[in-house]
């Protein structure tokens, strides 16, 4: 081959390389699978039983997922990466989109040698709200937790907080797709 064939080459090369590389999340690496820790997360609440391990699809996508069944909380202890993110995806399982109710409450708070912390509060409604109608990617930064052991606390709450209290539960099938501990 001459040069320009040569160089016609190595610029694909280079083109494949890199979409594979962004393709694949960049230089993430998966430090803990949430979905493969499930077993021994910590704390399930109210029990156990509330949640099933599922592959969940929504508009298109599938991937593993927590089916958290009512108002839940998961607790898992892990160990922070060197720059460490959470990574995961929210949603409503489809045959609770056009049910009417008020959604689901998406909370992850992290504990780290004192009282819990909120670091995310997400309401997803899809009946309410169309544009919840899909997955929703979630990257919450870890990396000042860095080489520390902390609890990170999924939580689902049937509504948002109100006066006086609401427990609207209609459609609320809860999904925690594809949670992952990574070093970026």
């Amino acid at each position: 081959m001459k040069r320009p064939a040569w160089l016609l080459v190595g610029v694909v090369v280079a083109v494949l390389a890199a979409w594979w590389f962004f393709r694949s999340g960049g230089n993430e690496v998966v430090a803990v699978n949430l979905i493969d820790q499930f077993p021994t997360a910590k704390d399930r609440r109210p029990t156990p039983d509330e949640f099933e391990i599922v592959q969940a699809t929504l508009a298109g996508r599938t991937m593993p997922a927590i089916f958290a069944k009512g108002p839940s909380r998961i607790i898992y202890e892990v160990t922070v990466p060197e720059n460490g993110a959470l990574k995961f995806s929210l949603g409503i399982k489809e045959e609770g989109w056009t049910m009417q109710g008020d959604g689901v409450l998406f909370r992850v708070l992290i504990g780290a040698g004192g009282p819990p912390e909120e670091i995310m509060n997400v309401m997803v409604n899809p009946f309410g709200n169309p544009g919840d109608r899909s997955w929703h990617d979630m990257t919450l930064d870890l990396s000042e937790y860095s080489g520390e052991t902390v609890d990170l606390l999924f939580n689902t709450n049937a509504s948002a907080p109100a006066r006086p209290p609401r427990d609207d539960r209609n459609g609320d099938f809860a999904l925690w797709g594809d949670p992952r501990l990574v070093s970026q």
